[in-house]
């Protein structure tokens, strides 16, 4: 097992990066915020009854790519019910609640984004060692591989995260530190995750109650009872209630209930041999542009009913067109740019495209103003259909 040494340099390492990252999405947030349209927040927040605030940043949220404003604004209304139930009540004035929103709002992007992604990467090195314990044969080095890994990624990179979210979250418990991270490694809704961790515990328990069985095997050495100790502790610390358990604790339970990638093909519990994997276990390339995800959802919306396919593709195709104009580009070069990527990836001839583009820039300067997105939306919606499902 590592060394509490080894451990806190790698916690050491983790809470400098966070430190780093957050000074650049504070200040990000705060700047963009002022550059959302008061229209588009407006809207968000019309339709989910919260402040203008919240709905901003939800709005900015949801331009990252990192949920939709509705589970946005759902999280930070959880995180606004928990403070006012401690007495730590947001006071209702526009500056206090923006200031909250985007702290908030850093915390849901950095959970969701890069720490999911960065803790599903390091689970991928554990899938073979904790699989070959599955044997009778499993070996004390087996063990103690596996324990080595765990702690390196439990206590040196999941662990420093949580502390720092206790820290800047007034009073909060583990349990609640639990339901902030779990959702986002699991993608289980929260009270579906809520409703597994007592078992998830239990087995989390259990696999130690293994690991120490296997090291029980090893003939006696001072290093040897002193992993054993610690895993016994570990497993009695599980025991506590969720809302007192240690960050230690809290991160070896999340690492536990963070589900390994499967590979396709050999089974072997000792060789995981398969096509590459990226998001969520799934073979496929990883989204870089909003044209990276309209593709995918043009070709899934043919699964749906054509009742529900219009309204799947008209909100995917607004929230391109959405991330385009934030970014700049004016609604004529958002459809001529939609249009060249849908053609493309497509396979549809630029002759068409071409024509067809020609016409919805002379049909949008008929439109009003405030009707433009959508007109554009509508545009494309029946290219798609014309010239991709109709072809």
């Amino acid at each position: 097992m590592l060394t509490k040494s080894d451990i806190e340099k790698m916690a050491g390492e983790s809470r400098r990066t966070l430190v780093s990252e957050f000074q650049e999405k504070y200040a990000s947030l705060r700047t963009r915020a002022f550059r959302v349209p008061v229209e588009q927040a407006s809207k968000i927040a019309d339709a989910l009854k919260c402040p203008l605030q919240v709905a901003t940043i939800a709005y900015l949220i949801e331009m990252d790519g990192i949920m939709s404003a509705k589970r946005a604004v759902d999280l930070m209304a959880v995180e606004l019910q928990r403070r006012a139930s401690i007495g730590e009540e947001i006071p209702n004035i526009p500056s206090h609640i923006l200031e909250f929103s985007i702290n908030e709002g850093k915390w849901i992007e950095y959970i969701y984004g890069r720490f999911a992604r960065d803790v599903e990467q390091k689970t991928r090195s554990l899938v073979n060692l904790e699989g070959a314990l599955d044997t009778e044969a499993a070996t004390v080095e087996q063990a103690l591989a596996v324990l080595r890994e765990r702690a390196r990624v439990a206590e040196g990179s999941i662990a420093p995260v949580v502390t720092a979210w206790l820290k800047e979250h007034p009073r909060a418990t583990s349990l609640d530190a639990l339901l902030a991270f779990g959702p986002a490694l699991t993608k289980w809704p929260r009270n579906t995750f809520l409703g597994r961790l007592s078992v998830a515990r239990r087995r989390n328990q259990a696999f130690f109650r293994l690991l120490n069985k296997i090291l029980s095997t090893a003939s006696d050495s001072a290093t040897m009872d002193d992993t054993m100790r610690r895993v016994s502790a570990l497993i009695d610390e599980l025991s506590s209630e969720l809302a007192d358990l240690s960050p230690t604790a809290v991160s070896h339970l999340l690492l536990h209930v963070t589900p390994r990638p499967i590979g396709r093909g050999d089974r072997s519990p000792y060789v995981s041999v398969g096509a590459a994997l990226y998001r969520g276990g799934k073979i496929e390339p990883d989204m870089n542009s909003p044209f990276d995800f309209l593709e995918r959802d043009i070709h899934l919306a043919r699964r749906r009913r054509e009742e529900e396919r219009e309204q799947y593709l008209m909100e995917r195709i607004s929230r391109v067109i959405r991330v385009l104009t934030y970014n700049g580009s004016t609604i004529d070069d958002c459809v001529a740019e939609t249009l060249s990527e849908i053609a493309d990836r497509f396979g549809i001839s630029k002759a068409s495209v071409e024509t067809y583009t020609e016409e919805a820039k002379e049909n949008l300067q008929m439109v009003p103003l405030d009707q433009r997105d959508e007109s554009a939306a509508r545009i494309v919606y029946d290219f798609v259909m014309g010239h991709v499902y109709n072809r």
